[in-house]
C-alpha cells in the first residue's frame, strides 16, 4: 500500500529546525487492531487484549513505512546531530497499553525521540509544547485540537 494523509491548510509559522514530526499510534503507525477491540469490547476489553498480546508486535499502520524512512535518515546523522525529531503522541495509557507500543517500536528498530501516552486526554496541549512541523492522526477531533493550538495536521483516513 501507499501511505496517504489529507493535509489541512493552515497559516502557521513553525520553527525552522529541527524538523519535528508527530505520529499517533493506533491506525497511523500501528494497525487499528486494538481500536477495533476497543470499539467492540470497551476499554477493559482493549486492556485485556493488549496484555494478552504484549509479546507480539502490533501490526503495521499506514504510515509505518514513512516513519521508517525518517528513522533511516535520522540514523545517518546520529542521534545527537540529527535535524529530525520524531514523536509518538497516543491516546493509549502508558501503564496499561503502552508496553506493547514501546516493544513494537523497538522490534521495528524505529527510533522515537519522545513518546507521550495521553490516557485519553486531549493531545492539543502537548502538541503546543512540541511545536511540530506536522502531526499525523486518524481522529478528526485530534486534528481539530491540533489546529486549535496552531499545529499543522494531516488526517490519516
Amino acid at each position: 500500500g501507499v501511505s496517504a494523509a489529507l493535509v489541512f491548510q493552515q497559516e502557521v509559522q513553525a520553527p525552522s529546525t529541527p524538523l519535528r514530526v508527530v505520529f499517533d499510534g493506533d491506525a497511523v503507525l500501528f494497525s487499528d487492531e486494538t481500536d477495533q477491540i476497543f470499539q467492540e469490547q470497551g476499554l477493559e476489553g482493549a486492556v485485556q487484549y493488549e496484555r494478552a498480546m504484549e509479546a507480539i508486535p502490533i501490526g503495521e499502520g499506514p504510515l509505518k513505512a514513512f516513519a521508517m524512512h525518517l528513522g533511516k535518515m535520522r540514523k545517518k546523522f546520529g542521534q545527537e546531530r540529527s535535524p529530525i525529531r520524531t514523536y509518538l503522541v497516543t491516546a493509549r495509557s502508558g501503564r496499561d497499553m503502552g508496553i506493547r507500543a514501546i516493544k513494537t517500536l523497538r522490534e521495528w528498530g524505529l527510533p522515537i525521540d519522545e513518546a507521550f501516552f495521553m490516557d485519553g486526554a486531549p493531545k492539543g496541549p502537548i502538541l503546543a509544547q512540541i511545536q511540530p512541523h506536522i502531526f499525523f492522526d486518524d481522529g478528526l477531533h485530534n486534528i481539530q485540537g491540533a489546529q486549535n493550538v496552531g499545529v499543522p495536521s494531516a488526517w490519516v483516513p
